[in-house]
């Protein structure tokens, strides 16, 4: 086990009259290897339970074990954590302040005491596995790169430190189609060639779909729903009460039930739902029936 929340409690303003409770009694495991997606409406606790993740935050009640340490604990260990569990914020841009590509990305390695050639080594690696060209771009200012460059270069930043996890916050948010492809699949490469472990918070259902198998799903600083991607996105009545609208893809493959026609509603992707439908029409061809429904 990576990362383990037990009974985790957290509130802003404790002790206040305006103390606002953002995590109640949240219990969770996340396990080497997987991706998870964490969804909910605004407000409902996600980024504060990102954050706990690495010891960003720190919990009033209840414990945070990465690796079996104890967010907690002070010195060497919280710099342990922060290097095994890596967080990159909504619009990461907006924080760049070095004036070159290599010094932005290199900014943390140098932190943790890397100079020389190992940590030139170690930008040009997490430029590489983001798809950036390390000979074109190191010198430039990271203010001159397209806003998917951009997004690339702040999770870059975080892979320097070769973390065993990493979440991010609306990976995606205010990049055209393109820039949300690319990113997306370079964090599934990273997933799928080098056992990175992703945690995503995203409001966008079709952007989960394609990279995330479990989803946690967050209500009133709670967890509402912990499991597969498939089987809550084809319980489109049960998460629609916490705000959640299943990917087309999935209200596609309902309607289609709904008209008689059945296909598995788990489907996620075009591509599924496309080979469901196929596959069903010559089921039905070869038993010589078919079925037209207004």
């Amino acid at each position: 086990m990576l990362i383990e929340l037990r009974d985790v409690f957290f509130s802003y303003l404790s002790h206040t009259p305006f103390q606002v409770q953002a995590l109640e009694g949240i219990s969770l495991s996340i396990h080497r290897g997987e991706s998870i997606g964490i969804v909910g409406r605004t407000g409902c606790g996600k980024s504060t339970l990102a954050q706990h993740l690495n010891g960003l935050l720190l919990p009033e009640a209840g414990q945070v074990l990465v690796n079996g340490i104890d967010t907690r604990t002070r010195g060497a260990a919280s710099k342990d954590i922060r290097k095994k569990v890596g967080l990159v914020f909504q619009y990461p841009e907006d924080q760049f302040f070095e004036e070159s590509v290599f010094k932005e990305i290199a900014f943390a390695p140098r932190n943790m005491g890397i100079e020389g050639k190992e940590l030139e080594e170690k930008v040009q690696w997490a430029m590489e596995m983001v798809g950036l060209d390390f000979t074109g771009l190191k010198d430039k200012s990271p203010f001159e790169l397209s806003g998917g460059q951009m997004r690339r270069v702040a999770i870059a930043s975080i892979l320097s430190m070769q973390p065993e996890v990493l979440v991010l916050d609306e990976p995606t948010a205010g990049l055209d189609p393109q820039g949300k492809r690319l990113i997306l699949g370079k964090l599934q490469e990273l997933r799928e060639k080098h056992g990175l472990t992703l945690v995503i918070i995203s409001h966008s259902m079709e952007d989960l779909a394609r990279i995330v198998e479990r989803i946690i799903i967050m209500d009133r600083g709670k967890i509402a729903f912990d499991g597969s991607i498939r089987q809550a996105f084809s319980q489109g009545d049960f998460i629609k009460q916490f705000g959640i609208l299943p990917p087309v893809v999935s209200q596609v493959a309902s309607l289609l039930r709904s008209r008689g026609f059945p296909v598995n509603p788990e489907v996620l992707t075009p591509a599924e739902l496309a080979e469901e439908i196929r596959v069903k029409v010559m089921e039905k061809k070869e038993r010589g029936s078919c079925w037209v429904e207004a």
